[in-house]
């Protein structure tokens, strides 16, 4: 197969239409189809689409599929997934075998141009290497906007090692127009004499249509707010908590008043030099910290015992229910440009995070750095109980209130609204549930 190989130097993007396109392709011979889907698993469409429908679908945003085929393929050798509403734009490459050997990401963060936001390309080191296999050769990029990127090399696969670099792409090749891709893209890969408006997709092998197939591909949705979480403060609710029994939800515990005199609002963890200081501003002023408790059982040996967890905390902005989630942004953050399943968050190597008034946030971190290396230096903060201290900056009232988390890592913050969409309360689960 005769993949762009100058993956390696500058993220393998192909001419200006198609990151590894297979260019020993005759372009004469490719022809193009158009379906509502592409089923992963089964490596074939679903719902196949006559042009005009297609048409139809780009013009709403609605996701759909291009498929590019080739003579005695199987399978075609790219499928572009275009979802314009959720402002994406997904090309999968495939082998003479039907094997994967490229993926690319575009993001459309303006109205008529792309990002490359990643690009993986994979190589098989015989044909009896199986699609995706995990000890096949991978590169993986990674950019972001008015950023370097990164560059991930595992020649051996998943599990035999890599190494890590910076990636060198120049501006002009992370910028696609998107003009190129879709049901109204020209260019080689689409015959000259292909489907009329009102023809049918007719020879694509696809799945007619009926319930939507698990695997379907989708566009990359970031991490979302699964828990019930406005329950988690509500006593009386059944939560399950591994591996303790009959758990449910109690009171929430007050923790301390949290002071916030500019409205700007940072969750991060307490020794971070600078912290990360959220884009949503709240209201100035005094807010309480809540942790959420769950009680139950445990048994070890016959013996049963009460356990009891506090799997969340909330910083109360309002006293109303909150009725849908979003997450916290911060700086440049940038929700378009997620991949699938991922967020932002508070880092922390220490198993810690703390709300606080950004404004003071040099003065009070700095505190609470004294008060561990002077070992429990109560002049510097207070100890609240397990887990939580709290710091005062005199000169402003501005007050930093720590609490712990379940491990080190990233810990995404999270945006309570209620149904009028104001904001209710600032949220962080700190365990894995």
């Amino acid at each position: 197969m005769g993949t762009d190989t100058g993956a390696e130097a500058d993220a393998g993007t192909g001419r200006d239409t198609g990151m590894g396109r297979d260019t020993d392709a005759d372009a004469d011979a490719v022809t193009v189809s158009y379906a509502k889907g592409w089923d992963a698993d089964e490596r074939r469409a679903f719902g196949p689409l006559t042009r005009a429908e297609a048409e139809e679908r780009d013009g709403a945003g609605e996701p759909y599929v291009v498929l590019h085929r080739v003579p005695g393929r199987a399978v075609p050798s790219e499928v572009h997934l275009i979802a314009w509403r959720d402002r994406f734009v997904g090309q999968r490459v495939h082998d003479e075998l039907g094997r994967r050997t490229h993926d690319v990401d575009l993001r459309l963060l303006e109205d008529d141009r792309l990002f490359l936001r990643q690009y993986v390309e994979r190589r098989y080191a015989s044909p009896e290497q199986p699609d995706l296999a995990p000890d096949a050769w991978r590169l993986t990029v990674d950019l972001l906007p008015g950023r370097g990127g990164r560059r991930v090399l595992e020649e051996r696969g998943r599990d035999g090692g890599s190494s890590h670099t910076l990636a060198d792409v120049p501006e002009e090749r992370r910028w696609y127009d998107r003009c190129g891709f879709g049901v109204r893209a020209a260019g080689p890969s689409r015959p000259s004499d292909g489907p009329e408006p009102d023809d049918a997709t007719a020879g694509e092998p696809a799945s007619a249509g009926g319930e939507e197939p698990a695997s379907l591909w989708r566009p990359p949705t970031p991490l979302r707010m699964e828990l019930p979480a406005a329950d988690l403060f509500r006593p009386g609710n059944p939560f399950p908590v591994e591996p303790w029994e009959g758990t449910r939800t109690a009171a929430p515990r007050h923790v301390a008043m949290v002071r916030i005199p500019t409205g700007r609002l940072a969750v991060s963890d307490p020794h971070d030099r600078k912290p990360r200081e959220l884009t949503e501003r709240v209201p100035p002023g005094e807010y309480a910290l809540e942790a959420a408790v769950v009680i139950g059982e445990g048994e070890y040996y016959g013996d049963r015992f009460p356990v009891t967890e506090e799997p969340a905390v909330r910083l109360l902005i309002r006293d109303e229910p909150a009725v849908t989630w979003e997450l916290a942004l911060s700086g440049d953050e940038d929700a378009r440009l997620l991949l699938d399943g991922h967020a932002y968050g508070f880092g922390t190597d220490g198993a810690t995070g703390a709300f606080a008034d950004a404004a003071a946030w040099e003065t009070l971190s700095g505190k609470v750095r004294r008060f561990y290396e002077a070992q429990d230096d109560t002049s510097s903060c207070e100890y609240l109980d397990e887990g939580h201290l709290r710091a005062v900056d005199e000169a402003t009232g501005s007050c930093l209130v720590s609490f712990r988390t379940g491990g080190d890592g990233t810990w995404p913050v999270w945006l309570g609204r209620s149904a009028t969409g104001e904001l209710v309360s600032v949220l962080v689960v700190t365990s894995y549930l």
